[in-house]
């Protein structure tokens, strides 16, 4: 599905908004599926993997705001850790 890879600026909430129309259309081709759509299936596995790739970059970026975060306290507060300052 993806032969080459780009990279786009989008906002928070335009990643939810692309989301929600993938989950629209993935619930289209799960019926298209089931009715027997020759191409349906195909395109709803392809859609299925780009959800989760979606949700894992997603996962990714919000856990190392979190981690860094918490990395940035423990650095200031810590009076126990072995970590230079």
């Amino acid at each position: 599905m993806l032969n080459s890879l780009h990279s786009l600026d989008l906002s928070a909430q335009e990643i939810e908004l692309i989301e929600s129309a993938l989950h629209t259309q993935q619930k289209i081709l799960t019926v298209q599926s089931e009715a027997g759509g020759s191409g349906a299936h195909k395109r709803l596995t392809d859609h299925k993997q780009l959800i989760k790739r979606i949700s894992r970059s997603r996962l990714r970026k919000h856990t190392g705001f979190i981690q860094s975060w918490v990395s940035a306290v423990r650095m200031m507060f810590c009076t126990h850790c072995n970590q230079p300052r």
